[in-house]
């Protein structure tokens, strides 16, 4: 009994002539039959493996270097302009710090942000800011109480040129002077 051929390649295939008596086998269990070597595909990859690994050590070897020398300076386009890699010399810092504090002059001990001394406004003599509602003063001269608001002239102080106020308290503003109420 001779075997057909299962597919267009099984025909190629050379086959050994093998010891045991052919026995039929089960019509639907398929024969199990080991791989043939390929000696040409395992050479490849062996050279495959080999050259990544080859590779990577070359790499690391390049990497450990170039970080374990620090002497050398990286060259490429543009470096002049990237303060990262500059170096300067322990002489050269020394310069600038001199050259620093020389330039300061003395110091300011004053906190940043430390509120002064109140400006202590006397005011003009014989006059006083009673109070102030609607845009409207009441000031007290040496004569009489007056009502005056913004552009009034009056006598010994001038033309009132504003009603501001200043943190807690009013202030009328002339070219005579500034007067605070209480």
């Amino acid at each position: 009994m001779v075997d057909a051929p299962i597919s267009r390649f099984d025909s190629t295939r050379r086959k050994l002539p093998s010891r045991k008596p052919k026995v039929a086998s089960a019509p639907f269990v398929a024969e199990r039959r080991a791989s043939p070597p390929r000696p040409a595909r395992e050479f490849g990859e062996l050279a495959l493996r080999t050259t990544g690994v080859g590779l990577a050590v070359v790499s690391t070897a390049f990497a450990a270097y170039m970080i374990s020398d620090v002497e050398r300076r990286p060259q490429f386009a543009g470096l002049e302009h990237l303060a990262i890699y500059s170096r300067p010399t322990v002489i050269a810092a020394k310069r600038i710090q001199t050259q620093l504090a020389d330039q300061r002059g003395p110091v300011d001990y004053t906190p940043v942000g430390s509120i002064g001394e109140p400006q202590s406004e006397t005011g003009v003599p014989g006059f006083s800011l009673l109070s102030v509602r609607s845009g409207v003063a009441l000031l007290q001269t040496p004569t009489a109480i007056v009502k005056v608001s913004p552009g009034d002239v009056v006598e010994g102080l001038g033309r009132v040129a504003a009603l501001e106020r200043r943190g807690e308290k009013w202030a009328l503003v002339t070219a005579g002077g500034v007067i605070v109420g209480d």
